[in-house]
């Protein structure tokens, strides 16, 4: 039977936890059922098991009031509104359409405005110009306001404005580290750290830093260090402040990395399913980390009916390194749910849609996981002819030298091979640890990994793979 309230229900779904925790945060409902409500709402966005359900007996102009009581608080937080007024408001001093009562309300927030406000720099620029906007019509009494706050709050703006440029050295000294794996960027952290957790700067500083102080520890693998600045920005959210879905979405997709690399599979699926709640252009992004955390944790089924109910959102994406992520763990999800025949054909049809696009990103998961499936089909042949047409072997070769490199690719060839007749058993076995032999700068968590592959390999000849087993992980 449909609910009386459903509209509410509906609405109520979407809270998130760090919205709940602000809401909860010195509110001043007095009246019991109304409290009643929005604690009920409050528990269900903390939990993604449990559900408790609304009273339908409390009289629904109660729901109507919390919902839009709700919908206010959370609107008078949202950074990104206020920016999205800031550039209104610019627009209408630049084009002379801004009326008497928008000016009163710009006033207002002139003589209360905090350099510690999220977009303080923009804020700032916007008075400048409004005093100009003044200064031409001869508004002198109004031009005292707007050169107050630019005269106190300058060494702010200066400040602000220095940080923003050092965080931009930061970026292009970060993501070329993560490209080239060469680049030391330890020098940064310190800074970060201070920025992050400075009083007397902009939020979206603070924030920034806080986002490249994330790349920085996953950069070099410290996921403890992350942890700790990841609590202490949870502790923020939960204040109110720097708030948007947004940027609470990105933070969810972020901890879902963390939380997996710390092998917290259940915290990591937990804020996996809280990314995909909104739709906005990163969805595709989130859903590949929730599907691959479900793989991780062998939920087969409810992956492979995610990936089919968001079909449609992975064949319309324009986000190529995206669209691949989805792919590459669509064979994966199929084959674990013995699907060998859709799999390949999708597999096949990619390529040829995706052929110019495949080798931009991530090429080596999508390519051995294509080469896994080929194998479980015992088409060793095809195996080879793949690997030849699109050079595969000598582009493996390239990256051997990386952490944790498992050659997949390389000895999913040698099986074939051996499987086509090219290779004895003898040379099978040197050419398999050969090539582990060249991939040997393993991390505790690489070997980990490269030991469930070789597992996963022995079905095709457990004697040997056990043998090779025991020579490569002797003191696991």
């Amino acid at each position: 039977m449909k609910s009386k309230l459903k509209i509410f229900i509906d609405f109520a779904e979407g809270i998130l936890p760090h919205e709940a925790s602000y809401l909860l945060r010195d509110n001043k409902i007095r009246d019991e059922e109304k409290e009643s409500i929005l604690n009920k709402v409050c528990d269900n966005a903390s939990s993604l098991i449990s559900f408790q359900d609304f009273d339908e007996n409390i009289d629904k102009r109660k729901y109507a009031y919390i919902k839009k009581w709700i919908a206010k608080k959370l609107e008078n937080a949202d950074v990104d509104k206020h920016l999205n007024y800031l550039s209104v408001t610019e627009n209408k001093i630049l084009t002379d359409t801004i009326q008497p009562v928008e000016e009163e309300v710009l006033l207002n927030q002139i003589n209360s405005y905090t350099h510690t406000s999220f977009y303080f720099q923009k804020f700032y620029e916007l008075v400048r110009e409004y005093q100009d906007f003044l200064l031409i019509r001869f508004r002198y009494q109004d031009c005292k306001i707007t050169e107050s706050f630019l005269r106190d709050h300058n060494a702010f703006y200066l400040k602000t404005v220095d940080v923003k440029e050092q965080l931009f050295f930061a970026t292009k000294d970060l993501t070329r580290q993560y490209t080239s794996g060469s680049l030391d960027t330890k020098h940064w952290e310190e800074k970060l750290l201070a920025f992050m957790r400075s009083e007397q700067l902009d939020g979206l500083n603070r924030y920034n830093a806080f986002v490249r102080l994330v790349f920085l520890y996953f950069n070099y693998k410290e996921y403890d260090k992350a942890k700790k600045v990841f609590d202490q920005v949870d502790a923020y959210f939960k204040q109110g402040l720097m708030y948007s879905r947004r940027i609470l979405f990105n933070y969810y997709a972020n901890r879902v990395i963390l939380h997996s690399n710390l092998e917290d599979l259940d915290k990591a699926e937990y804020y996996a399913h809280l990314s995909i709640k909104q739709e906005n252009s990163d969805k595709l992004f989130y859903l590949n980390n929730l599907i691959a955390i479900l793989l991780k944790k062998e939920k087969n089924e409810e992956a492979l009916d995610l990936m089919k109910s968001n079909y449609d959102l992975f064949k319309k994406t324009h986000n190529h390194h995206q669209k691949l992520g989805f792919a590459t763990h669509y064979i994966r999800t199929l084959v674990r749910n013995k699907r060998l025949d859709v799999a390949e054909s999708f597999a096949k049809n990619f390529i040829n849609n995706n052929n110019q696009n495949v080798f931009e990103h991530r090429w080596r998961h999508f390519f051995s996981n294509y080469l896994m499936l080929l194998t479980a089909k015992e088409k060793f042949g095809y195996v080879l002819k793949i690997a030849r047409k699109y050079n595969l072997i000598e582009r493996e070769t390239e990256v051997m030298h990386l952490e944790d490199f498992i050659p997949k690719i390389h000895w999913y060839c040698i099986l074939a091979n051996y499987m086509e007749g090219n290779y004895s058993e003898e040379k099978l076995k040197k050419e398999l640890l050969k090539t582990a032999e060249n991939t040997d700068n393993f991390t505790k968590k690489g070997r980990s990994e490269f030991f469930r592959f070789v597992e996963r390999l022995s079905f095709s000849l457990p004697t040997l793979f056990s043998s090779i087993k025991s020579h490569l992980f002797s003191d696991q």
